[in-house]
This record gives structure tokens, C-alpha cells and sequence, in this order.
């Protein structure tokens, strides 16, 4: 039976069409059922890392990959931050799920230099974006993305340090000390509160000290921060003793309501006592002097000049006695 051209084409297109219909997995062993990266932490909000007041850093955040093909999965992963972060991170390079499979591989945090820790502010994130390549021999398949923010705690360390003046302290006066308010965490702080104890001298004040509570203090030696210096007076009141005093000035942090101190000793020298009109030799006898000066004034002086003269005129009587 012979065909004519109108069944031929009815038949090629009746092909062609159900070769279009055909799935899409079974025209490619690459295409197929989708593979998923994504967080197993939860990375809806910004992920700090933990960090000590030593700037010890440490963190880890997990991501999965979930594969539902039917071969095995082959992914090259590569990381990287929007801008520098104060933290070494590590994570897998290569990456391999089995068919139908979930797996999990997680990005660790570590530290750095203690100086460069510091440099970050808190106020700040950095995007972290994770970079999945889907290998097929040397050939890149599919590539997904993930990202997530990341910052570092505020970390406070507020504390006084007093420089001393050459001049010395005496009592009933008042010497000028300077304090600097060191920051050494990595965020502005604040004074809370301003204290001094005195060990052993209750003579000894520092008048005006409380003024500093709600003071500003920038990082000090950090993002650029100014230095806080304050002047200190410390009386010392005429009653005040010769001693070395040891005080302890301390300040609390308005950022984690602790206070920390600096300690230091100063001389304190007393008022000497000038007298002068002396005591008198016997004060339990004190006209004994006065009452033997004047004894003393009622005996009979003969002087020199009439003592020439009675001795001559008793040579002269003597004389005349043996002429006659």
C-alpha cells in the first residue's frame, strides 16, 4: 500500500510533537531535579561572633546542600566579605552530596591581631557571600549563592590612669594631677560613675570628681578616636600628717556597668610648727632667774679705780706709822 505525502507529514509531525513533550530530565543527563544551598544557622538577623575582652574571636555558622538527583553532586565553594572583617574564616573548598542527599559544612571564625580587632566597629556588618559551583568534569553546570551578615559584640574597657606632678603635697594646700580616660574596647563609652579611696589618710580629698560622670570617651589608639584627659585636684587639710598616702581612683563604665581603677601614692608632707618665744629653762620656777638677778644686784661692788685708792692710803698710813 502506497503512502501518500499527506500521511508522510501527518506522521513527522506527530513525532515531533511527542518528542516536545518528552520530560526535561531526558534530554540531558545534566538537567534535572534542582539542587539547594542554603543556612542551617539561622541568619535572618545579623550572626556575631563571639569576642573576649582579650579579642579572642570565635564562631561558626552552618550551612546545607541538598541534592535531590540522582547521581552524585560535585560543588566547588569559594567565600567573601563586602569589606574587611577583624576575623580569620576557613571553610570547605570542595564540597560532594550523594544522590538524593543533605548534607551540612560549616564556615569557622578565629582571630587576629588584637590592635586590628579593635579598628572594626560594632556599628558595622559585612556581608558574607558563599559561592556553590556545580562541577561536571571541568565544566561548570549551575552555580548558586548564599549570604548572610556578619558582625563583632561591643566589646567595653574603660579605665583611669594618673600621671603625677613634680610638686609635692603639704598639708593645709592642694596639688593638680592629670588623668587620661583610657577606652580600650571597641566602642565609645561613657562614665558612669567616678570614685577615690584614700588608704590610711582621711585627710585627703579630691573635690569636684563626681563632675565627670556622663563624660564621652572616645577608643583610645583606635578608629580614630581622641584621647580624654581631665585635671584632678587633691587637697590635703592643715591637720594631715606626714605620711605616704595610697589612693585608688576608680570609674565605672556606662557600656557594661563595670568599674575598674588605677592605684598610686603620694607624700604628703605637714605643716611645721615655728615658735618664737622659746620656753623658759625652768617653767615649773619661772621668777627663780629674776628673783637671783636681783639678789645679786643688792651685794656691795667696789670698782677698780676706788680699789687704787684704799690700797694707797693704807701704804701711806702704814708709812707715816714707822717714821714716827
Amino acid at each position: 500500500m502506497k503512502r501518500t505525502p499527506l500521511a508522510l507529514l501527518m506522521t513527522v509531525l506527530f513525532s515531533l510533537s511527542a518528542l516536545s513533550s518528552m520530560p526535561a530530565h531526558a534530554q540531558s543527563p545534566i538537567d534535572g531535579p534542582s539542587w539547594t544551598l542554603g543556612w542551617a544557622t539561622d541568619m535572618d538577623s545579623t550572626y556575631l561572633i563571639e569576642m573576649d575582652i582579650d579579642w579572642d574571636a570565635d564562631g561558626e555558622i552552618v550551612a546545607y546542600v541538598e541534592n535531590n538527583r540522582m547521581t552524585q553532586l560535585e560543588l566547588d565553594l569559594t567565600y567573601e566579605f563586602d569589606s574587611w572583617v577583624p576575623f580569620s574564616f576557613s571553610g570547605p573548598d570542595t564540597f560532594s552530596v550523594a544522590a538524593n542527599g543533605n548534607e551540612t559544612f560549616s564556615i569557622t571564625f578565629s582571630s587576629i591581631n588584637d590592635d586590628d580587632a579593635r579598628e572594626y566597629s560594632p556599628d558595622n556588618t559585612s556581608k558574607l557571600t558563599i559561592t556553590a559551583d556545580e562541577k561536571v568534569g571541568d565544566t561548570s553546570a549551575s552555580t548558586q549563592e548564599l549570604e548572610g551578615d556578619v558582625s563583632v559584640p561591643r566589646i567595653f574597657d574603660l579605665r583611669p590612669e594618673v600621671t603625677l606632678p613634680d610638686e609635692s603635697l603639704h598639708a593645709g594646700s592642694w596639688i593638680e594631677l592629670s588623668a587620661q580616660l583610657v577606652n580600650s574596647g571597641n566602642a565609645r563609652d561613657a562614665v558612669k560613675q567616678a570614685s577615690v579611696q584614700f588608704r590610711s589618710c582621711p585627710h585627703l580629698t579630691m573635690p569636684g570628681l563626681e563632675d565627670l560622670a556622663n563624660t564621652l570617651v572616645d577608643t583610645t589608639g583606635a578608629q580614630s578616636g581622641k584621647d580624654t584627659f581631665v585635671a584632678l585636684r587633691l587637697e590635703a587639710s592643715e591637720s594631715q600628717p606626714n605620711r605616704v598616702c595610697e589612693a585608688t581612683l576608680s570609674f565605672t563604665s556606662e557600656g557594661d556597668d563595670a568599674s575598674r581603677s588605677t592605684t598610686f601614692e603620694i607624700e604628703v608632707m605637714a605643716v611645721e610648727n615655728i615658735d618664737d618665744n622659746p620656753p623658759p629653762s625652768n617653767p615649773d620656777n619661772p621668777d627663780d632667774g629674776d628673783s637671783l638677778s636681783q639678789e645679786s644686784n643688792t651685794l656691795p661692788w667696789i670698782g677698780g679705780v676706788e680699789l687704787v685708792m684704799a690700797l694707797s692710803f693704807a701704804a701711806l698710813g702704814r708709812s707715816m706709822k714707822q717714821k714716827n
